[in-house]
C-alpha cells in the first residue's frame, strides 16, 4: 500500500510539470477505454478507436463503438465531478448515469441506467445452482448501493476512528464491493473500473487508469476479487490492487514523458524545413498528442484553417515520416504511427 501511495504522489507531481498534461490525459483515457473493454472481450485496438472517433466508424468493427461509449462515460463522469468539485458528486445518480452512457445502445433487457430487476449469477453454467457467486437479489440493491455510496464513494474519515483509510485501500474496497453488489444486468465491470479514476480525481490526483495492468493479469484479477466474495479473504486483492496502482502510475509517467519528448522531436524536424512561423504544419505535433489519428477535415476544424491548407500541412508531416496513411478508405486517415506504437506498449 505504501508503494502505491508514493507512486500516486509521484504521478501528481509529474503531471504538474507536464506542458501538455490535458492533451496527454485525453489520449491516456482512450488507452484505458480500450483496455477496460478488452477485459470484457472486445477486440478493438487503440488505433481503431481513434479512427472511429474521426470517421464515424466506417470499415471498423462494431466493438469500436462499444469502446467509444466507454470514453464518453468516462468524460461524462469527470465533467460531472469537476462541476461539483467534491466527493459528493460521486452519488447513486452518477453511477446510474455512467451505466446509461456506457450502455445507451444496448438492448432493452440491459436497462441502461437502471438497477436490475432480476437475479443474476456469476459462473459458466446456465443454472444458478452451478454459479460460483450469486450477488444480492434485486430487492436488496437499493439498500446495498446506498451503503456503498455513503461508506466508500463518499468516504469521510470519522474522528473517533483509530485511523482513516488510505485512498488505495478505498479503491480496493470500493471496486470489490461494487462488483459484489453487481447492481446492473450487464456492464458492472466497466462501471466499477470507471469509478476508480473518479475517486482519485475527487482526492486531487490526476485520473489514473489501471485497466492495462488488470488486462495483463486478468486471471489474478478475477481470482483475488473472487476470494473476497467467496471467502472474505481481502489481503490478496488489496495487495494486487495496490500493485496495479503502483505499476499504472509508473507507466503513466513514462508514457507522458515519452509523448512530450516525441512532440518536441517532431517540432524540431519541422523547424529545420524553414517553414513560416505561422505555418499550419508547426501546429500539428501538439494536436497529435491528443489525437494521433486525424483526417484533413478534422485538422481543418481543429486549427480553423481551410481544407487545402490542412491537406498541405498533413502532406508535410507525411514527407517527414511523422504521419502515414495505413489504408485507402473513403476518408483519408493519417496515423502518427510512432506515438500509437508507444501507447500500445505495456
Amino acid at each position: 500500500m505504501q508503494d502505491a501511495k508514493e507512486a500516486l504522489g509521484m504521478l501528481k507531481m509529474s503531471s504538474q510539470l507536464l506542458p501538455n498534461h490535458d492533451l496527454i490525459t485525453r489520449t491516456l483515457a482512450r488507452r484505458e477505454a480500450v483496455h477496460s473493454s478488452q477485459i470484457e472481450g472486445t477486440r478493438t485496438q487503440l488505433p481503431e478507436l481513434f479512427e472511429y472517433e474521426v470517421t464515424g466508424g466506417e470499415g471498423l468493427p462494431a466493438d469500436a463503438g462499444i469502446t467509444q461509449r466507454y470514453v464518453q462515460a468516462l468524460e461524462f463522469g469527470l465533467a460531472s465531478y469537476r462541476q461539483q468539485g467534491s466527493r459528493a458528486a460521486l452519488d447513486e445518480r452518477l453511477v446510474k448515469q455512467l451505466h446509461a452512457e456506457l450502455m445507451r445502445d444496448a438492448v432493452e433487457v440491459y436497462r441502461p441506467g437502471e438497477y436490475r430487476l432480476m437475479q443474476v449469477w456469476i459462473g459458466q453454467g446456465r443454472r444458478i445452482e452451478d454459479a460460483t457467486f450469486v450477488p444480492p437479489p434485486p430487492e436488496y440493491l437499493a439498500e446495498c448501493m446506498s451503503a456503498f455510496v455513503r461508506d466508500l464513494l463518499q468516504y469521510t474519515p470519522v474522528e473517533e476512528e483509530q485511523g482513516e483509510l488510505s485512498i488505495v485501500a478505498q479503491l480496493a474496497l470500493a471496486h470489490a464491493q461494487f462488483e459484489t453488489i453487481h447492481p446492473f444486468v450487464d456492464g458492472n465491470g466497466r462501471v466499477g473500473r470507471l469509478l476508480l479514476p473518479l475517486m482519485l480525481a475527487a482526492e486531487g490526483y490526476p485520473p489514473l487508469y489501471i485497466s492495462g495492468f488488470l488486462l495483463r493479469n486478468r486471471r489474478d484479477y478475477y481470482d483475488t476479487l473472487s476470494a473476497t466474495q467467496l471467502r472474505g479473504d481481502w489481503a490478496p486483492w488489496c495487495t494486487f490492487l495496490a500493485e496495479a496502482v503502483t505499476q499504472a502510475c509508473r507507466s503513466a509517467i513514462a508514457i507522458a514523458q515519452d509523448m512530450t519528448a516525441l512532440e518536441q522531436r517532431w517540432q524540431r524536424q519541422l523547424e529545420v524545413l524553414g517553414l513560416r512561423r505561422d505555418a499550419a504544419a508547426l501546429k500539428l505535433p501538439r494536436l497529435l498528442l491528443a489525437q494521433p489519428v486525424v483526417t484533413v477535415r478534422q485538422v481543418e476544424q481543429e486549427l480553423g484553417i481551410s481544407f487545402p491548407t490542412a491537406n498541405k500541412a498533413l502532406d508535410v508531416l507525411v514527407r517527414c515520416g511523422i504521419l502515414s496513411e495505413p489504408a485507402q478508405r473513403r476518408h483519408r486517415v493519417y496515423h502518427a504511427r510512432e506515438l500509437l506504437d508507444r501507447l500500445s506498449q505495456d
